[in-house]
């Protein structure tokens, strides 16, 4: 379950959490389940989090940090991931149906599975295990 103060300020402003994610390294981020739909976590330090079940519905993550996050079963329908870095990010049952601006070479960098929905033309990444 997510941490409601952090949820709080991370839809708040986003260089509030960033500078609170520098002063706080050694806390990882719990926004399991979180609705942060619509948000805008432009430029986001989001790595290491986790966002497992979230509804990331139409949020705009661009340039965000998701490098190690865990985003399995988060919704991330319509988001905006353009620019996102998801180095060894956990996306497995993961909606990215409609996500936009996501790559293959984004793609091959995270983890997934079959359950992982992604958007029409994106093919799996040949690393992906079930």
């Amino acid at each position: 379950m997510a941490d409601p103060k952090q949820v709080l300020l991370l839809k708040a402003d986003v260089d509030a959490w960033n500078q609170w994610r520098a002063e706080n390294g050694q806390i990882i981020p719990d926004l399991s389940g979180a609705d942060l739909s619509r948000t805008n976590l432009m430029f986001a330090n989001l790595a290491d989090a986790d966002l497992s079940g979230a509804n990331l519905v139409m949020a705009n993550l661009e340039g965000a940090d998701l490098r190690w996050a865990n985003l399995r079963g988060a919704n991330l329908v319509g988001a905006r991931l353009i620019g996102i870095d998801i180095e060894e990010a956990d996306l497995a049952g993961a909606d990215l149906s409609t996500a936009e601006d996501l790559t293959e070479e984004q793609l091959a960098q995270a983890r997934g599975d079959s359950k992982t929905k992604l958007p029409e033309g994106v093919r799996r990444p040949p690393n992906w295990h079930d």
